[in-house]
């Protein structure tokens, strides 16, 4: 079974909505009380963790199920930083890019991964500009303190989708970056 696709935006339009399908979901396959806040907690981590690295939300969340198997998926498309990358490859279960499983997987991967901006060397004008369009978070150049405690909530966002998840797949290629979380019930 697939859900229906749910459209995700920096407003946290999508959100509440995110959220009912994935109860919905749990119903429908008639999870235990457990379960669905289980599902619901990888589903806030998800949303949670893909927000803050990524700054800017333009994304599409489903989920699809066969029994008991769970795949929770959201994709988006969005320009990373080197920082960023690396933030949300290390936020699959493998520490692997997913897309990067083939010869000319890696090679992109390479490529994309040399010629990502990193934060501290973007001259001031392409910084405001990607400011002022929110692709990168303010905090993360502007406040080095709230960068610091944003880094550590990154981490324990992580920690708990990790933990509760079976695995966390990242997939990044070029600009487009999918996000799936597998859990068996």
């Amino acid at each position: 079974m697939k859900t229906d696709i749910i459209k995700l935006d920096n407003q946290g339009g999508g959100f509440a909505e995110a959220m009912d399908q994935t109860r919905k979901t749990a119903v429908y396959n008639s999870l235990s009380q457990r379960d669905t806040t289980h599902l619901e907690i990888m589903t806030e981590e998800l949303l949670s963790l893909i927000r803050s690295i990524t700054g800017n939300l333009d994304a599409a969340f489903w989920i699809e199920n066969d029994g008991k198997y769970f795949e929770l998926h959201l994709s988006t498309r969005t320009n990373l930083t080197q920082e960023k990358r690396t933030q949300l490859i290390q936020s699959a279960t493998s520490g692997k890019n997913e897309a990067a499983s083939s010869f000319m997987g890696r090679l992109r991967n390479f490529l994309a991964s040399a010629s990502a901006p990193k934060a501290d060397d973007l001259p001031d004008d392409m910084l405001n500009k990607l400011l002022s369009h929110q692709v990168i978070p303010e905090s993360t150049f502007r406040n080095q303190e709230n960068a610091v405690e944003a880094s550590k909530w990154d981490e324990y966002e992580k920690s708990i989708l990790q933990h509760i998840s079976d695995k966390v797949l990242v997939s990044i290629r070029s600009d487009l970056v999918d996000v799936t979380v597998v859990k068996t019930f």
